[in-house]
């Protein structure tokens, strides 16, 4: 009697101790952050936490009497929600108080102290930017005087640009509503003049400003001036010319002027995140990804340090949903701390913590059915709780990785826009266009190689049931019936899909997923044509075999009891 319960409390604990161990496991893998299809806040924190601060880069800034640029990181501090900035603010007013013509250039610039050394502050346009500047007469005479004696040929040529007739939204500069596009040639003379310009970006503006003198076309040359003139009418010099000393390319002039104009109440965090990446190509990129959710991103991610802002836009991936706090416990922290540091091997590890868990699960829920289950050889009892590990990996993936479900849509900007007008400084009109893509998401991928690896694994497992019964010491007439015995199994397939067809429909409607009707119907016919090749290829000739093999067996049987009655 005792024997027999301990047999009975050896057959409990062997399971439960696979089944608690399998849980431990994948509660370890889901505590684990990754960086596969977004930014766990946690691991945002802790790039930026111990790098310096938009307060910290607005403080040198005032430091070195750049007020430009100060006010910029100010103004995205105030963005991002951060405290702390009021005595700073303070000082830059007073500063900008005493130095009121340096306040209104932003910085000092040695070729703007030649032009408009004589010109008092009271003769300066009463427009924003520097492009108030340059729209004065008085200070307009006095910088086309400078530029007019400037021995760089591409200064000169790109003062020559603006008495073309060829302009559709601007006016020549001859002509008595040219001052908008003077003022903006003159601007970009200083930048030129003062090689403040990428070689990239000055060699792509030679090359069309050439081309233009040389046909007449001033269409590109024209959408480039457009743009100059709405960040001069945004930005001071020593925003504008900070600015432009980053970009790379006339694109990208574009899209910042975009993005500019489309989010003007947060267009200081957006200067700010170009200017802390040194790289404003890839801050415009990762807006185009994810456009207004992907400004929410950078105002997070400035509230934790340059770093974070960083990270963000090199990573090129969205900001996971607010999950509250990122204050997390040292365990937690040692585990964000590794895989900030190892990306793809935290990655690994946790999808490995996944699987490992999920087949301890299934073994150890196995072992309490043990009597009442039929004995399978252990290739095929590893293929079965193999098949169930890999579908709850992909679950829990899916689980643990919100945007890979497609539910929450990101519309990234399309940096498509045109201006049929632009006689006036004061206003522009902007319609944004949209193209229709061919591309499958990788939601709709993930789905559909979710749904053809489940029927894999049903194939391998009807092959092996098939392998199990052919190998067996049965007669082949048994065999033949254990055969049909297995057709539920070999129906599975269908099973599976018509299940997974069904439950991908109801989440949509329930709006869990994004609705895609592609991802839900490839399980139904990834299931048909699984059973079509189990029963076709695999069953069919089999039970073939054993018909055959079972007739010459009867034909036998026949011929001896014949022989045995004679």
């Amino acid at each position: 009697m005792t024997s027999l319960k301990n047999n009975n409390l050896s057959r409990i604990v062997g399971p439960l101790v696979l089944l608690v161990l399998g849980v431990v496991l994948v509660g370890f893998g889901w505590l684990i952050p990754s960086r596969f299809k977004s930014i766990p806040r946690a691991i945002l924190h802790e790039a930026g936490v111990r790098s310096a601060s938009m307060v910290d880069l607005a403080e040198m800034a005032v430091e070195e009497e750049e007020a430009g640029l100060a006010r910029q990181y100010l103004e995205a501090n105030q963005i991002a929600g951060l405290d702390g900035v009021e005595a700073l603010e303070d000082q830059l007013t007073k500063w900008e108080d005493l130095n009121p013509v340096l306040s209104r250039w932003g910085a000092w610039d040695p070729f703007l102290e030649a032009a408009l050394d004589e010109v008092p502050l009271a003769d300066y346009s009463d427009q924003p930017g520097i492009l108030g500047v340059a729209l004065s007469k008085p200070c307009r005479d006095a910088i086309r005087g400078l530029l007019e004696n400037s021995r760089d040929p591409m200064v000169r040529d790109l003062m020559e640009t603006g008495r073309l007739s060829t302009y559709k939204r601007l006016f020549p500069v001859q002509s008595v509503s040219g001052r908008p596009l003077e003022g903006t040639l003159l601007t970009l003379g200083l930048l030129v003049q003062g090689d403040r310009l990428r070689p990239t970006l000055k060699r792509e503006l030679r090359s069309r400003i050439a081309d233009a003198l040389a046909s007449g076309d001033v269409a590109v040359l024209e959408n480039f001036y457009l743009d100059a003139l709405s960040l001069s009418r945004s930005l001071n010099w020593g925003q504008l010319e900070a600015l432009f000393g980053r970009i790379e390319d006339l694109d990208t002039v574009k899209k910042l002027r975009y993005a500019f104009h489309r989010r003007a109440d947060v267009a200081p965090l957006v200067y700010a995140s170009a200017m802390v990446v040194d790289d404003p190509a890839r801050v415009m990129q990762f807006l185009g990804l994810f456009g207004d959710d992907g400004i929410d991103a950078l105002r997070v991610a400035a509230g934790y340090g340059v770093d974070a802002i960083k990270m963000l836009v090199r990573e090129q991936l969205p900001l996971e949903a607010d999950a509250g706090s990122v204050e997390v416990s040292s365990f937690e922290a040692y585990l964000v701390s590794y895989s900030l540091q190892n990306p793809k091997s935290s990655l690994a590890v946790k999808y490995l913590a996944y699987f490992l868990g999920a087949f301890l699960v299934f073994w150890g829920l196995g072992g309490f059915n043990r009597s009442y289950r039929e004995s399978n050889p252990k290739l095929l009892a590893s293929a079965q709780r193999l098949f169930v590990s890999l579908a709850s990996v992909i679950v829990l993936v899916i689980l643990s990785e919100p945007h890979l479900a497609g539910s929450d849509e990101i519309q990234g900007y399309s940096f498509k826009f045109v201006m049929p007008v632009l006689a006036q400084v004061d206003g522009e009109t902007v319609i944004v266009e949209t193209e229709p893509t061919a591309s499958m998401e990788p939601a709709t991928l993930l789905s559909v190689s979710f749904f053809f690896t489940l029927q894999i694994l049903v194939f391998m497992i009807c092959l092996l049931k098939v392998r199990q019964v052919d190998r067996s010491d049965y007669d082949n007439l048994i065999k033949l019936k254990l055969m049909e015995n297995e057709e539920n199994l070999f129906d599975s397939g269908l099973y599976v899909g018509i299940a997974g067809t069904c439950i991908s429909l109801v989440l949509q409607v329930l709006g869990l997923i994004e609705a895609n009707l592609i991802a839900a119907y490839s399980s139904n016919l990834f299931g048909i044509l699984g059973v079509a090749i189990v029963k076709i290829q695999l069953v069919r000739p089999f039970k073939n075999k054993l018909i055959l093999a079972s007739q010459e067996e009867l034909a036998t049987l026949s011929t001896s009891t014949k022989v045995k009655s004679a």
